[in-house]
């Protein structure tokens, strides 16, 4: 990739500020070991380590060939060296993280895992090395960072960045709120070299001005994703980094990423990728609004340098799916899978995916077709695989014998797939066990499996942009409803309330998501009707109080919307998938407090 000429714009971060006019003091040369680390350089090459202007074109070439597909060869680039240079390390280790990221596989998150280690080693190998006199003396007198050299520069922001990988993993690789506790002396320390990057940006004379552009985008993005990570978390995290001096600013970090998309650097398609991974994959988890103008600028451009890129591919599928074009959104995943051999796990993102598309179609057996070549080939979770292949199956009014006897195998075999990653369970796993075992309870019977999983997987949303899609889902709810109200009720084995109680919920949020409020808030009422004999699904209460609470936004009610989000998060616990509505919660309250008050909605309060 080549360096654009223009000099980007300058950095508008409050957390730049402070860092610049904060405390100037650098951390004691101990307190960045909070990982033992593993001797990274018993295999150093002799030859002479690359100087920095090497390191930038092996990166440039590297990128170029990892958004071409090329993924050997990108590693290929950067392994020789990964023992030795910062950038060449750091690039390994990105190379293998953002795979891990993207499929959770656990080879790959122990792979990326490994590679940080050792990029952590090397950072801090040739960073600003301070004796414990010259440390203490830094407290007193502020650094002259005028002296560090560039290439101590560049390994403190390589070590600043290989540090935001590993908080980054801490954050995703689940959705135990301990996990993010455990994960809060990492953030601190990468906090606090962001800030030492900020005043060396600010202070140092460079040697060249490629190392200073490159090293303001490097600074650019890292605080700029610094913010967006930070300011995504629920309040109770939020308390504790708090607690310990820093805070998460999601607007600034959106500018900044944007900024350093159109800046040069060599991390310019790394802000690219960060806001496409934002609007279209977090901002649909947490129940957020995602820029899709954005999103589309960004894949025009990328896709005429990265035409048969498999990244741009798969996150053009995805803005066409939230679109709600899912024929077009299937035939580009299509695309994305052919593009490339190397990395079986870009297909099965691409068959999760697929997968989904087909469920909000209502074509069961192809949705089916994908989850089974997803329990065949990918090693993410083959319990929740298990588990959606038989609720997809289940919902087929012409279910033969042989796939009612496959679905009962499923449910048995679910269970015994469960796994722990970085050694926590997946919340999700755990609920389709549960599901599993209701299943066997209730005689071979579960209501709505497959549109249940729809939901919580925030996929009504969706399914609205199509609305013969929704009124063909909402018809089969409404079937279903008066079919288990006009039969006897023994098959469900003392889950009539829990039963009743979900499909009044999976009726109400598919309301609420056709913008049909007034509807929907008859329908969650009911629900409530059942809360003193609700045996095991808890869960509907807080969930339903939620979507009642953005129906009253819808309405105007802005105040009433805000309590009952409020009185969700507080009066609720224990229940099943908690942290995952407790990053919605966290969104909902900060859409209706930046929000427009619920006027722009008032249309469908007179369409129900």
């Amino acid at each position: 990739m080549t360096l654009r000429q223009e000099s980007p714009p300058p950095l508008a971060s409050p957390m730049l500020h402070d860092a610049v006019h904060g405390d100037s003091s650098p951390p004691l040369a101990d307190e960045h070991f909070e990982d033992e680390f593993e001797d990274a350089t018993d295999e150093l090459p002799e030859d002479t380590t690359p100087d920095l202007h090497t390191a930038f074109n092996d990166c440039e070439v590297a990128i170029r060939k990892f958004f071409n597909n090329d993924l050997t060869g990108a590693m290929t680039i950067m392994k020789p060296w990964q023992r030795a240079s910062v950038y060449h390390s750091l690039g390994a280790a990105i190379f293998e993280f953002i795979p891990a990221m993207l499929t959770f596989d656990s080879t790959q998150i122990n792979n990326a895992l490994a590679a940080l280690k050792i990029a952590i080693a090397i950072c801090h190998e040739q960073r600003k090395n301070y004796t414990f006199v010259e440390s203490i003396g830094t407290i007193i007198k502020k650094p002259n960072y005028a002296t560090y050299t560039d290439m101590e520069a560049h390994a403190e922001l390589c070590y600043a960045e290989t540090l935001m990988l590993q908080a980054a993993m801490t954050i995703m690789e689940g959705e135990d709120l301990t996990g993010f506790i455990k994960g809060t002396i990492k953030i601190k320390n990468c906090y606090n070299s962001y800030r030492e990057c900020s005043k060396i940006l600010e202070k140092k004379q460079w040697e060249t001005e490629e190392s200073k552009i490159q090293f303001q985008s490097g600074v650019r993005l890292g605080v700029a994703t610094f913010n967006v990570m930070i300011s995504l978390l629920p309040p109770k995290i939020i308390s504790v980094l708090e607690f310990v001096g820093f805070s998460g600013n999601k607007s600034v970090g959106l500018a900044e990423l944007e900024a350093g998309s159109r800046a040069p650097g060599m991390r310019s398609v790394l802000c690219d990728l960060t806001l496409l991974g934002y609007h279209l994959v977090i901002c649909h988890f947490i129940g957020a609004i995602g820029d899709l103008p954005v999103c589309e600028r960004i894949l025009h451009k990328q896709l005429k340098v990265f035409p048969e890129s498999v990244w741009f591919l798969m996150f053009k599928g995805r803005i066409e799916l939230i679109r709600g074009q899912f024929d077009t959104a299937i035939d580009t995943y299509n695309r994305a899978v052919t593009s490339q051999r190397d990395w079986r796990q870009f297909h099965h993102v691409c068959f999760w995916e697929i997968m989904w598309v087909n469920s909000l179609k209502m074509d069961w057996r192809e949705s089916a077709l994908y989850a089974t070549r997803l329990l065949e080939e990918s090693t993410w979770s083959r319990t929740i695989y298990s588990y959606s292949k038989a609720a997809m199956l289940l919902q087929l009014d012409d279910i033969t014998v042989a796939e009612k006897k496959q679905c009962s195998e499923l449910m048995r075999s679910a269970s015994y797939y469960k796994q722990r990653i970085a050694g926590k369970s997946l919340p999700m796993e755990k609920f389709v066990i549960k599901r599993g075992a209701r299943y066997q309870a209730q005689g071979g019977r579960l209501l709505l499996p497959a549109i249940e999983l729809l939901c919580l997987w925030n996929m009504f949303q969706i399914l609205a942009k199509n609305e013969r899609d929704a009124q063909n889902v909402l018809k089969l709810i409404e079937a279903t409803i008066e079919r288990v109200e006009n039969e006897s009720r023994e098959w469900m084995a003392g889950y009539e309330a829990d039963n009743r109680a979900l499909l009044r919920f999976l009726k109400g949020s598919c309301l609420a998501a056709m913008n049909l409020p007034r509807l929907a808030l008859d329908t969650f009422d009911a629900v409530f009707h059942f809360k003193n004999d609700l045996k095991e699904d808890t869960f509907l209460l807080p969930y339903t109080l939620s979507e009642m609470a953005m129906c009253h936004y819808q309405l105007g009610d802005r105040d009433r919307a805000l309590q009952m989000l409020q009185e969700t998060r507080k009066k609720y616990s224990g229940y099943s998938l908690e942290s995952r509505l407790h990053f919605r919660l966290h969104s909902k309250l900060d859409y209706i407090k930046n929000g427009s008050h619920g006027a722009s909605t008032s249309r469908s309060g007179s369409s129900s």
